[in-house]
């Protein structure tokens, strides 16, 4: 299992940011901000003094993923997340916010 670190896109320029919404199997909607970069999709929440990252996704740009491919990934694992487990997630980095 892959350790947590803060991402560092502070130089990086954004490809895209989006909000991902979905509903768990629990009735409870969770929604997080998106921000895509060449090499992972970050996802997290924002308050007054910023973006607060609660993990991210790396892309597999060398095994010719989309940036849609990474993002349905995202949402699969983050559905897995929150309906099965965090032992049964795949891709996605979290810190202990979630």
């Amino acid at each position: 299992m892959k350790t947590w670190s803060v991402s560092d896109i502070s130089k990086t320029v954004p490809m895209r940011s989006d909000i991902l919404e979905f509903q768990d199997d629990k009735g409870e909607w969770h929604d997080f901000l998106l921000i895509a970069t060449p090499s992972r999709v970050v996802f997290g929440g924002a308050c007054n003094v910023g973006f607060i990252e609660s993990g991210y996704i790396e892309r597999d740009i060398e095994g010719g993923e989309s940036l849609e491919e990474t993002l349905q990934e995202l949402l699969s694992d983050l559905e897995t997340y929150y309906n099965d487990g965090k032992e049964y997630v795949t891709r996605i980095v979290c810190n202990e916010r979630m």
